[in-house]
């Protein structure tokens, strides 16, 4: 190679990785981003995802859309954000029960979550309420358990579908007060119309799907999870003040398809932990009674793990299966 190709070479190499460079420096997001939410509109996940998504809108410039695709507790959304690009613009709003429970309510689950899909952020958690109907005429959780065992098998419950985290947790209440009860499926908030109107008594939702039910005298709040009774209800128990051992995740996160850059995922990370710190959606968190999570990206798949091991064999005990 001579002199004068030897250089062309040499300065085509420098362009192209130039070029290259500037390339994978390229400023995250040029375009709109889709935030996919396995509910449907209107119920707490949409409402918290609705405010994220504005949020993260503002700062970057570009318009983030929340796109409702619910059904078959988040495995229709999940297959649909596995169909699209692995560059960022498509997220999901996950929730404890897609990401940590799923692999073991579905025997031919469609996706792995730790082979298909990567952490991007934790966003928040709710504690879990236990509501009555007043039509049953219990006034504490512990009139509630003695009804339940002089009639076993007779009272039932309702839930967000099988497999949700508001039937695992009743479930799990069940199994801890030594009581048995008929599970009663609903989608969306027909649980929690249906303990109004009469069709079932009793449910464990998060507080944000109920609060303002019991606002409103139409439900009756008995008992609460986490170590702290809620500043919302101040006269309700926790589970733990009651003896029992009820402990139920309900954290939020943001995830994206696995293979996406780092440096994306990070951008999306550092982003959204602003807008945690952002006194506006502090509040809007505060409305839907919902705690800040924050932490790196790997915060999720400790999250994951960690439900999935304690919750796997409560499943399979329960031999719960979808």
């Amino acid at each position: 190679m001579n002199l004068q190709k030897l250089w062309e070479w040499t300065a085509g190499a420098v362009a192209a990785m130039a070029l290259s460079s500037g390339a994978c420096a390229q400023p995250f997001p040029t375009k709109p981003i889709r935030l996919v939410v396995p509910q449907a509109g209107g119920t707490g996940n949409d409402v918290l995802a609705r405010a994220l998504a504005e949020k993260l809108g503002q700062a970057w410039k570009q318009p983030v859309v929340v796109e409702n695709k619910p059904g078959a507790n988040g495995t229709l959304a999940i297959s649909y954000v596995l169909g699209q690009a692995a560059d960022g613009y498509t997220l999901f709003f996950a929730g404890v029960s897609n990401l940590s429970f799923n692999p073991y309510l579905y025997p031919k689950l469609p996706y792995s979550p730790t082979r298909d899909l990567t952490g991007v952020a934790m966003l928040a958690n709710s504690p879990f309420v236990f509501v009555a109907a007043p039509s049953l005429h219990v006034q504490t959780f512990q009139d509630f358990v003695r009804m339940a065992k002089a009639h076993p098998g007779e009272i039932s419950f309702a839930s967000g579908g099988i497999g949700n985290s508001t039937h695992l947790a009743m479930e799990l209440v069940a199994e801890r007060a030594g009581i048995k009860m008929q599970h009663v499926p609903f989608n969306g908030t027909g649980g929690s119309t249906s303990l109004m109107n009469g069709q079932t008594p009793v449910m464990m939702n998060v507080v944000a799907g109920v609060q303002p039910f019991i606002a409103g005298k139409k439900l009756l709040p008995l008992a609460v999870t986490g170590d702290r009774r809620l500043a919302a209800l101040p006269t309700v128990p926790t589970f733990k003040e009651l003896g029992y051992d009820v402990e139920v995740p309900g954290w939020y996160a943001i995830v994206a398809r696995a293979g996406t850059p780092p440096r994306v995922i990070q951008k999306i990370n550092t982003d959204i932990n602003h807008v945690l710190d952002n006194p506006q959606f502090k509040e809007k968190l505060g409305f839907q009674f919902l705690d800040a999570i924050k932490g790196p990206p790997s915060e999720v798949e400790r999250y994951m793990k960690r439900d999935a091991d304690a919750w796997g064999p409560v499943i399979r005990r329960l031999n719960i299966s979808l």
